[in-house]
């Protein structure tokens, strides 16, 4: 790994409730970073940040894990956090170092107990966050439940999709970039043109985008 100035060093926390799909998260990033030539998986107890054979037995995570990235030269520190609440320390750690947090919420239970604690504790610190949805593939998965969860328990947050899963649950491809206006699915890191389908979802969903952050200035 090469020698980075400060300029170009990132501390990127990911936090959410216990199961939501943190760990994995970072084996995908790893993976698509290139840092990793195979995904790990919490089963098999072969994720680089659960590493402890306690952490390997119980499935869990059971403190704070670094796991660095380059990235368009950037280097970017994840940082893995345990997502149970008798291991607030280790997030909180986290959190005090970090630039960003991304909140990692399931596309099928939503905002739980955990999700509302970690908010609150990058609430303390004034932390930037973004909300990642994961798991839009498993049975049951709802994004527009998740989004209404999302505002009902943080009103006074407004949030906007970037991306829109393309199918559902076990049809689930891919998304659409709402920034770029490309589809990707699977593996395909080129982008294809939006589906026809939803082309109107999505140039719906940029709009609210290009809104949101006029509000904001």
């Amino acid at each position: 790994m090469k020698d980075y100035a400060t300029g170009q060093l990132r501390n990127v926390v990911l936090l959410g409730h216990g199961g939501s799909g943190k760990t994995s998260l970072v084996e995908a990033m790893l993976l698509t970073s290139g840092a990793i030539n195979r995904m790990g998986r919490v089963e098999d107890g072969s994720t680089v940040t659960d590493f402890d054979q306690e952490e390997i037995r119980r499935q869990i995570s059971l403190s704070l894990a670094l796991a660095p990235v380059e990235w368009k030269d950037y280097k970017i520190n994840l940082l893995d956090t345990p997502g149970y609440t008798d291991f607030v320390g280790e997030v909180k750690s986290g959190i005090r170092v970090a630039d960003l947090a991304v909140v990692v919420v399931d596309s099928v239970s939503g905002v739980e107990v955990g999700t509302e604690l970690v908010w609150g504790y990058a609430d303390e610190r004034s932390l930037p966050r973004v909300v990642v949805v994961n798991k839009l593939n498993r049975d049951n998965a709802n994004l527009p439940h998740v989004m209404e969860s999302l505002r009902a328990t943080f009103g006074d947050k407004n949030f906007v999709p970037l991306q829109l899963p393309i199918g559902n649950a076990s049809t689930f491809s891919g998304v659409v970039d709402l920034l770029k206006m490309q589809a990707f699915v699977g593996s395909d890191a080129k982008g294809s043109p939006v589906p026809a389908e939803l082309q109107d979802e999505a140039q719906e969903a940029r709009v609210a985008i290009i809104e949101a952050a006029a509000e904001s200035n």
